[in-house]
């Protein structure tokens, strides 16, 4: 650890911690003792590194070990103040700690005071009086076990926080096995938990579904996710059904969740929201319908390449995008043997490669054609393992996300 990264690392567990933990007893001189009792004590204690000047009760200096024995070392030194106070070598201005400082503050002090604090230690008092001193790689031990207890408090949680968002998402992935006969789900946050969201809806007419990708990542992104879950069963309530009638009542219940209705962005404090495409098949007329909110989808048919869906540029959700705006929904018929994969930006914009750049609509586009003739659990596996190829060593960006299905 970096001593400027003292401050930056500390957290509550180290607000609650005090500078008397830290505290050790050393020996003491007084103004009125000599160097030889500054020497004989730096001998008898071979792991002092600091000896601190005490003068009733009240400490007023700290006598470094290397600079007073390199100093005592020079020729003619020992004769000149081997009698003299030990003042001769003290450092007037030394750090001094209440036992009552909690450690935060004991580490900013520390930083503010520069390396000297490190090197010497500091002196510790009780009410103004000298109880002992601390040493500065004592306090860097202590701060690193407690980021370490921090670190994997925020790992528990994390992953406790995947769970919840699992069993969140479990309803689709069930509807999905019981409706679709050839498809595949492929969900990774970057995180643990993720800001990339679907779901998926049965009637009698047919399907609903929705793949969503919410600002942010990890727990920001996973918040948002809650919000869109809330967004869309409410929607569903109030049999906002069609794609492009969905994606307006995700809109505006997403404003008015995080107070952006009647906003700006100057006046907002989030503008947060989500890209999204909502999909609906008539399973008796095998009409696909879908509204799309800057989300990338591919459609490949029977002959011919793979074409992507038309999107609307406009986000969901965000302070610029109306509050009544409507999403153009698209149709088409779909043939058997057609298929259909959508897929969050976490793919298209992965670096990697020998020129470490994105993955690419393009790249996607020629994978689809490559594995068409796959049924779509291979093919999102021979999916994986190209996207994985081309991310090698490069860390990931961002939650993945692809959902494809064949009719």
């Amino acid at each position: 650890m970096q001593l400027p990264d003292l401050r930056a690392g500390l957290t509550s567990l180290a607000s609650r911690a005090r500078a008397r933990s830290l505290c050790i007893a050393v020996p003491f001189v007084s103004p009125a003792m000599d160097n030889t009792a500054v020497m004989a004590l730096f001998t008898e204690h071979k792991d002092l590194i600091g000896l601190p000047v005490v003068e009733e009760g009240t400490p007023f200096g700290m006598i470094n070990r290397h600079i007073f024995l390199s100093q005592m070392a020079r020729p003619f030194f020992r004769e000149l103040y081997d009698r003299k106070s030990c003042i001769a070598f003290m450092d007037k201005e030394p750090l001094v700690i209440d036992a009552d400082t909690g450690l935060d503050q004991v580490a900013q002090q520390v930083v503010a005071s520069g390396d000297k604090s490190v090197t010497d230690g500091f002196i510790v008092t009780e009410q103004g009086r000298y109880i002992g001193i601390g040493l500065g790689i004592d306090l860097i031990r202590t701060v690193s076990d407690l980021q370490a207890q921090q670190h994997q408090q925020i790992l528990q949680s994390i992953d406790y926080a995947r769970v919840i968002q699992d069993a969140m998402l479990d309803r689709s992935t069930q509807q999905m096995r019981q409706q679709l006969s050839d498809w595949c789900l492929y969900w990774q946050p970057r995180d643990g938990v993720g800001g990339d969201y679907y779901a998926f809806h049965r009637d009698e007419q047919g399907w609903l579904a929705l793949i969503a990708d919410c600002t942010g990542h990890g727990i920001p992104g996973a918040f948002m996710t809650v919000i869109l879950q809330s967004a869309l069963e409410n929607a569903l309530q109030n049999q906002r059904c069609t794609p492009s009638d969905l994606l307006q009542a995700l809109n505006r219940h997403i404003k008015q969740t995080l107070g952006q209705l009647n906003a700006t962005q100057q006046t907002s404090l989030s503008n947060d929201g989500c890209d999204a495409i909502a999909l609906r098949l008539e399973t008796a007329t095998h009409q696909l319908s879908w509204a799309s909110a800057r989300m990338h989808a591919l459609v490949q048919c029977a002959e011919g390449p793979a074409e992507s869906l038309k999107a609307d540029r406009v986000g969901i959700g965000y302070t610029d995008t109306p509050q009544d705006y409507l999403w153009p929904q698209q149709q088409r018929t779909l043939q058997r043997g057609d298929m259909l994969l959508v897929m969050t930006d976490g793919v298209t914009d992965q670096p990697g490669g020998d020129r470490h750049i994105m993955f690419g609509k393009k790249r996607i586009q020629a994978l689809i054609n490559q594995y068409r003739t796959l049924p779509m659990s291979a093919l999102s596996t021979a999916f994986e393992q190209e996207f994985l190829h081309w991310q090698g060593n490069q860390p990931r960006r961002d939650d993945v996300t692809w959902f494809g299905f064949r009719y």
